[in-house]
């Protein structure tokens, strides 16, 4: 029987109460009474019907905690969050049509024979180490129709950042109309999805298996924590994609029932869930690994030995490569961290190598073919059945399946006693870095750039009047890329630039030069003081927290800039039909409201990632602000037009600057 769920919130009301013993005292009067009004906190509720829950939605608050792209899947099966006092949340538990009423709790982003070693020195193939410890080398699927399909329910992913996407949404409230192409806050989410499936193009790292079906569900914030209920909506929308694998490399020490009936629901329509099973060492498996349908996910080292952070616990299913492995940053960078959030979308993305030799096979024979392979070496509560194995299970993978089919899923005559490739150096470093056109490894400041980037887009901010006061176009049209309002978009990036350089040497944004034609400079001066003056610099929405250098502001400043340049490619784009020229919006009506989606005339994003590394690359100089060449990779497809780039780069540069975008421009008085 499907159990039912529910979430709701009550008014508040006055309690009274006595300190401590309850008196509340002072040496001059006697002992009194102290009225206080009961704190809210948010929680979710499970029903076992739908039937009450328009009562509860009327009667209680939303929590606010999953933003307006949410679908409605909590209430779909049976599941509100709702703000509730104490009081309330216990009076509710009597309710007869609830089955239970839980906090809202916070998530973070998170057999044995003797083991024989074939230890290298230092890893000197181009293959990274931990792939070349679970011996998934030269195992790329080969591209068939049908794909199998991974949500990566984490931080986000970057649209174009090395990693292709079939989909890519979030949850998170005050983010939607984040731009796909800056999506991932914290960097999290592109470090799992990389070790997936980045692309096998020569850039950064390649995944293990490029050729899946990829969804980015973005649950947690930029300090990479997310409430219950957003992970439990986020399962919902990853089922209504009709995925084969989640993937969650996040947990939290605290049981939830709301929790695993979702996991419950996701196992049952025959998805895999596979979770990380935490940083916490012998505190034990977090949540939702823990639970009993998902995969968890422990950590090894370069020696093959369990991390020492990794958790330990019954439930440790498998074990992957974790600490010190490289994976994909922000902007094409290569990100080099630890945590078993990195082992987990190694087994993922095994897993899909498993499934997509026969995708008519279930998630339980993916999830036995891995434990039946793996390298068990070590104490089950610290590997579980052993090191993931993708070149045993694979080339033993009919002997498997036959055993599968035919109900003999123990004993066997398969048996991984294999040797455990080990490094005593990985050639890997902490830290993030990129790749520049010389092949050189040099530090980098681009996580405060892609903090600036997402900035304009979140509606966090608001002034005097109650006006966003860096997002929405028609507030803000120059940090949106758009021609409306007369803004000229080519002047905005290049003015964004000019005041970052100013900052970066110890000068005042308004030291910087304002181009030719920068119709709203006074307001972009304004909006810039004001991050120091009204937001400041230390706000853990801009740095977070970090102590505001001048190179760490001019980095966020600059992406400022850059949202500018790349959301031009979305707002201020033109497509042609049948029925003549349109321009693609948020909200339209008309058919034409896909301005931030990446699938909807493709080289719109392809070319905004492009001048997006035309703009780092003029960064990473340090000596010169932005120019209009940043606005050429418009150049060479005719599937859009840019409105007025052609007058916007004659005001800033002359018409000579301007003549080879000609035929790229969209100009409404010549149609």
């Amino acid at each position: 029987m499907v159990r039912k769920i529910v979430v709701f919130v009550t008014a508040v009301s006055l309690v009274f109460y006595y300190s401590h013993a309850g008196i509340v005292t002072d040496s001059y009067a006697k002992p009194r009474k102290v009225a206080t009004i009961p704190q809210e906190k948010n929680y979710i509720i499970g029903t076992k019907t739908v039937k009450p829950l328009a009562g509860f939605e009327k009667q209680y608050e939303d929590s606010g905690e999953i933003n307006r792209y949410s679908q409605g899947k909590m209430k779909e099966n049976e599941m509100l969050a709702v703000k509730l006092t104490e009081g309330e949340a216990n009076e509710l538990k009597n309710d007869g049509d609830v089955l239970f009423v839980e906090e809202d709790r916070y998530v973070e982003g998170s057999k044995y024979h003797e083991k024989k070693v074939n230890k290298y020195k230092k890893n000197k193939s181009g293959t990274e180490w931990n792939i070349r410890m679970i011996k998934a080398t030269g195992k790329k699927a080969k591209s068939k129709k049908e794909k199998v399909k991974i949500a990566v329910i984490d931080s986000g992913v970057d649209y174009g950042n090395d990693i292709e996407l079939a989909g890519t949404i979030t949850l998170v409230p005050g983010e939607e109309e984040m731009s796909p192409l800056f999506m991932d806050g914290s960097g999290h989410g592109n470090g799992v999805a990389g070790l997936i499936a980045a692309e096998d193009n020569g850039e950064g790292i390649t995944g293990i298996n490029p050729n899946v079906e990829l969804y980015s569900i973005r649950v947690l914030d930029d300090n990479n924590r997310a409430p219950v209920s957003r992970v439990i909506e986020g399962i919902y929308m990853a089922m209504d994609k009709g995925v084969n694998i989640i993937n969650m490399s996040f947990g939290m020490d605290i049981y939830s029932e709301a929790l695993e009936k979702a996991i419950q629901d996701a196992a049952d329509a025959g998805i895999m869930i596979v979770a990380s099973a935490g940083n916490t060492g012998e505190r034990g498996v977090q949540y939702p690994a823990a639970y009993e349908e998902v995969m968890a996910v422990g950590s090894v080292d370069k020696m093959g030995e369990a991390a020492q952070s990794s958790a330990r616990g019954p439930e440790i299913e498998i074990v992957a490569p974790g600490e010190l492995v490289r994976t994909t940053g922000t902007f094409g960078n290569q990100l080099v961290t630890s945590g078993t959030s990195l082992a987990a979308p190694q087994v993922s993305a095994i897993a899909s190598l498993i499934w997509q030799k026969d995708l008519g096979m279930s998630a339980n024979f993916v999830r036995w073919v891995i434990n039946e392979g793996a390298n068990s070496y070590g104490e089950k509560e610290a590997y579980g059945n052993g090191l993931i194995d993708a070149e045993y299970i694979l080339t033993n993978y009919h002997e498997l399946k036959a055993r599968y089919e035919k109900g003999k899923v123990e004993g066997g005559d398969v048996k991984n006693e294999s040797e455990v490739i080990a490094f005593e150096d990985t050639g890997c470093v902490e830290g993030s870095w990129e790749m520049t056109k010389h092949g050189d490894m040099v530090g980098s400041d681009y996580a405060n750039v892609k903090a600036g980037a997402r900035f304009p887009d979140k509606t966090s901010f608001v002034d005097t009047y109650g006006k966003y006061m860096f997002a929405k176009i028609s507030h803000n049209p120059w940090w949106h890329g758009t021609y409306q309002q007369s803004n000229n978009y080519v002047a905005a990036y290049i003015y964004a630039t000019n005041m970052a350089n100013a900052i970066g040497q110890g000068k005042m944004p308004h030291d910087a030069p304002i181009p030719s034609g920068c119709t709203y400079a006074t307001d972009m001066l304004s909006d810039v003081n004001a991050i120091g003056n009204v937001v400041g610099w230390k706000h853990s929405e801009v740095l977070n927290g970090k102590e505001p250098t001048a190179g760490r502001r001019r980095a966020f400043v600059w992406g400022m800039g850059i949202h500018t340049l790349a959301d031009t490619y979305a707002h201020s784009a033109y497509v042609h039909d049948s029925s003549g020229w349109h321009h693609l919006a948020h909200e339209d009506g008309k058919g034409y409201d896909v301005a931030d989606d990446p699938e909807k005339y493709k080289p719109r994003f392809d070319n905004a990632k492009a001048a997006v590394k035309k703009s780092l690359d003029v960064y990473n100089n340090k000596y010169t602000g932005g120019t209009y060449n940043e606005f050429s990779t418009v150049m060479g497809q005719y599937v859009y037009k840019l409105r007025n780039i052609s007058a916007y780069i004659t005001t800033v540069a002359g018409s000579v600057a301007a003549q080879p975008y000609a035929a790229y421009n969209y100009n409404v008085s010549t149609k």
